[in-house]
């Protein structure tokens, strides 16, 4: 009997809600939108302090130029034996795992193993004792004091063999008060150098042997770890970040990011939630919305009338919203393809975008800016 009733019930509801909608079917589109709003101002959907969705669309952004270039501030220099042999070899001793990280457009044959949660108290010890050794190094290498961000999310990288890479970008946080560090603690074969570019777009590259370190200001400097072509090769390298301002050091979400929540890519399992998450949101949205009734040609001229606004607005208009960041429409369709992917509805996908790309350039400030 329940299964008969729960069926009828469905569609009884489904067919007042056309009924309802019926000749104003763009009132569809301000409903979807409007449970959306709910949602991300309930904080539902909130990862350290942000929507999840908008941190993995900032987090894309990073490669396009669009969105950082108005922050860059290049700082990029090489540090000779910044640890010793005995450093290099305790490092060395840390099980690294071996599976890959996924491989996603700028970053491949990676392994990603993240401070602390899977290290034995030996390896948390060795990351604790050399994390200090390297602050203290980088405050006489820059003459500045330096903290640790308000969790010491060490983090090392392996880049196994030929193509390895991870291509032009910029790290999450575009402030030149963070400080990042690279240090290369095992080299086999020809490794990557780091590049970095400087004011006036040249590249320099800083080569590594066992112990070597690379100081730079990750958030405001252009870099990558171009593809390598030794497939024997293997770059084992540890990252730290500290910084010069204070308040950063007692600030949960700039201790964490999206990089981190996903290990880099290798957290299949947290990568799996979210996909689900956007999934399931816009299942339920559009059939509360029912927007499955606009038309494709609607949705497209309304998605390029959005690309126009995105680009365009933050570019040339200081209104006093948003985050002031422009972006290009190739990257905004990089993403609307990952929204295609994610809800499996095309028309879904245009309007779950266009929500958080249209907020990014009309909400207040405080609400959707990033650093």
């Amino acid at each position: 009997m329940k299964n008969i009733i729960l069926p009828s019930l469905f569609y009884k509801i489904i067919k007042n809600r056309d009924a309802f909608y019926k000749n104003k079917e763009y009132l569809t589109l301000f409903v979807y939108f409007g449970c959306l709003f709910v949602l991300d101002y309930s904080g539902v959907m909130e990862l350290y302090g942000q929507n999840f969705c908008r941190r993995a669309i900032n987090m894309y952004r990073r490669i396009d130029r669009l969105s950082y270039y108005k922050k860059l501030k290049p700082f990029c220099e090489p540090v000779k034996k910044m640890l010793t042999k005995e450093d290099v070899q305790k490092l060395q001793s840390i099980k690294i795992p071996e599976g890959n990280d996924l491989s996603i457009l700028t970053r491949k044959n990676t392994t990603t193993h993240q401070c602390c949660e899977k290290f034995s108290e030996n390896e948390k010890a060795i990351i604790t004792d050399i994390s200090e050794k390297v602050r203290k190094a980088y405050e006489k290498e820059i003459g500045k004091k330096l903290y640790y961000l308000k969790v010491n999310k060490a983090t090392i990288y392996v880049y196994h063999g030929k193509n390895s890479q991870h291509l032009w970008h910029v790290d999450p946080q575009n402030l030149s008060e963070i400080y990042n560090v690279i240090i290369c603690f095992k080299k086999v074969g020809d490794i990557s150098p780091l590049q970095c570019k400087d004011d006036n777009n040249e590249i320099k590259s800083i080569n590594f042997e066992e112990g070597d370190a690379a100081i730079f200001n990750g958030g405001t400097t252009i870099h990558q770890v171009p593809p390598n072509a030794d497939d024997n090769s293997e770059r084992t390298v540890l990252s730290i970040a500290f910084t010069s301002d204070i308040k950063l050091n007692k600030d949960d979400n700039y201790a964490n990011n999206m990089c981190t929540y996903t290990e880099g890519g290798n957290n299949y399992f947290n990568i799996f939630k979210l996909v689900l998450m956007v999934f399931f949101i816009n299942l339920i949205i559009t059939q509360i919305s029912g927007i499955n009734c606009l038309s494709y040609k609607f949705l497209i001229i309304f998605f390029i009338f959005v690309l126009i606004i995105v680009k365009y607005v933050p570019l040339y208009l200081d209104i006093g919203l948003g985050s002031g960041r422009s972006s290009s429409m190739t990257s905004n369709l990089v993403i609307l393809f990952a929204f295609i992917v994610s809800t499996f509805s095309i028309k879904g996908a245009i309007l779950f975008f266009s929500y958080f790309a249209l907020s990014d350039v009309f909400f207040i400030s405080s609400w959707v800016e990033y650093d």
